[in-house]
């Protein structure tokens, strides 16, 4: 029974969700340069009934010719990036044959991405499905090794059909000169999932998330669909998945939960829609949600690892010189701890870059009068241009924090994370920037401990009074990701956002999931 329920829940939110995603991620919408009404005007014609003909679409593409910027190498692959349906498509490349045209790889990509639009609306026919396999065994017969553009087009087509296991030998040719995307680890996850293949899907979520690539919402419907299809214990595996979430620091999708929500009772799931406090306070179930924590023993790690990247690979400080390192780390060395380190020109521009120097450092100077009055050792780091600031608030910043310029051309995020590392797990720092990159380049375990150390230490101004008040914005201090509370392992919560491909910030969701397992 439940089985039967949730495909019927099931079909709906893959199909809507498939469609959406599909459009926002692996078919971009081409770099057409066409002046807007004709544009329009292509557009609308390639929408209608009946499809353009033979004379029609060598007027059309006759017309794209004609600009400039199109070439006989493009003009191809441009009309049918117009094209709204995979009917038109097909009736433009039956043009193209018809008059002996080349179709290049560009011009049978797009062909490719309108099968899988089309599978998004209804399922695709046996006429379809066998046209995808003769258009993948002309283009490995022509071609010994495809572009990763053309290897991540087929995939996309290939995970429709019961061939889809030659996926695999196109991931292999995208790893050859780059990463694969995020849309073409989704298609091929879904795809095992959905295959009984979890084995499978489990090693390429691994190297999904190890490779920055986020999992869509079809992924882990297709993990559900898989696993009451088995009639594997589905609490096991809902757990397995939202401990999946939060050691890769991934939000759930709504609609994942909307899924979670209908299913019946006797699936021993219930979900309830709540909202958390910035106390971390549940308002359906009323517990306190567990508090945000990294261990000793994983700071030091990071920190380590962090100045590992820094001092010896020097991967992150690119855009300094060794000179400058080495002052900067005798700086440090003398002048820590601090209690915060503040990023002074993030905070001079944070409303906005054509203010005068004088405001600049009036902001920064109110900045460390806020931590100052609170009895806090404030290091702050600018840039050298800051010396021509000459005003009484530079002479306040000097006399009440450390400073330290850095050259013009260098990078101010990466000596704020040193300098607060440096100093000590108690330190904070203060910036608006996201720090995305040096969590990314730490990997897939200690870019999880950077990220929970930075909710728990990145403050940011939100707005400096006329009168001189200053509004910081402090971080949650509870966990931002899927988990149990901590005396109760059966009731989870799940913060939940729209698009999970879209999350930038590290910071609370307004919309949660109160999860209990019988």
């Amino acid at each position: 029974m439940i089985l039967r329920y949730f495909v019927r829940v099931n079909v709906d939110n893959l199909r809507v969700s498939s469609k959406r995603l599909y459009a926002g991620i692996h078919q971009r919408a081409p770099v057409i340069k066409l002046p807007t009404q004709r544009l329009n005007d292509l557009k609308s014609r390639l929408c209608e009934d009946p499809l353009p003909s033979a004379a029609e679409w060598g007027n059309i593409r006759k017309s794209i010719l004609d600009e400039r910027r199109f070439t006989a190498a493009n003009v191809d692959s441009t009309v049918l990036g117009l094209c709204g349906s995979l009917e038109c498509g097909k009736s433009y490349v039956a043009f193209l044959r018809s008059k002996g045209y080349t179709l290049n790889l560009a011009t049978m990509g797009r062909l490719l991405r309108l099968y899988r639009v089309q599978s998004n609306d209804a399922q695709l026919q046996e006429k379809e499905l066998e046209e995808i396999l003769t258009i993948h065994a002309e283009l490995k017969q022509n071609n010994s090794m495809l572009d990763s553009t053309t290897c991540a087009n087929l995939i996309g087509a290939l995970t429709l059909t019961d061939k889809w296991r030659n996926s695999f030998e196109l991931l292999d040719m995208i790893k050859l000169t780059g990463t694969p995307d995020s849309a073409t680890y989704n298609f091929l996850v879904q795809k095992c999932f959905l295959s009984e293949d979890a084995e499978t899907a489990w090693n390429l979520l691994e190297e999904q998330t190890a490779n920055n690539r986020i999992p869509n919402e079809d992924v882990y419907l297709a993990w559900i669909s898989s696993s009451l299809s088995k009639k594997r214990n589905i609490i096991s595996e809902i757990v397995r998945m939202l401990s999946f979430t939060s050691s890769k620091s991934l939000f759930l999708p709504k609609r994942v939960a909307t899924v979670l929500k209908q299913l019946p009772p006797e699936s021993g799931i219930s979900a309830f829609d709540t909202r958390i406090t910035d106390y971390g306070k549940c308002s359906h179930c009323k517990s306190t949600i567990a508090s945000i924590a990294v261990p000793e023993a994983s700071f030091l790690a990071l920190r380590d690892a962090f100045v590992q990247a820094v001092i010896v690979k020097k991967e992150i400080f690119n855009n300094t010189t060794p000179e400058e390192l080495q002052r900067f780390q005798r700086f440090v060395k003398q002048t820590k701890p601090y209690d915060i380190v503040i990023d002074g020109l993030n905070v001079a521009l944070s409303t906005g870059n054509q203010k005068s120097p004088n405001i600049y450092a009036m902001q920064i100077a109110a900045v460390v009068r806020h931590y100052v009055q609170r009895k806090k050792r404030v290091l702050v780091i600018g840039r050298q241009h800051m010396n021509r600031w000459r005003s009484k608030d530079m002479k306040y910043i000097r006399e009440k924090a450390y400073l330290f310029l850095t050259e013009d051309l260098s990078q101010d995020d990466p000596f704020l994370l040193y300098a607060a590392l440096e100093s000590g797990s108690h330190t904070d720092f203060f910036s608006r920037d996201l720090m995305r990159k040096h969590s990314f380049q730490l990997g897939n375990g200690l870019g999880t401990v950077f990220k929970k150390w930075q909710q728990q230490h990145q403050y940011s101004l939100l707005t400096i009074t006329p009168e001189g008040r200053v509004l910081v914005k402090s971080p949650f201090q509870y966990e931002l990701y899927a988990h149990p509370l901590p005396d109760n392992p059966k009731v989870w919560h799940v913060p939940l956002v729209e698009d999970c491909l879209k999350i930038a910030k590290i910071e609370k969701q307004p919309e949660w999931l109160c999860l209990k397992l019988s």
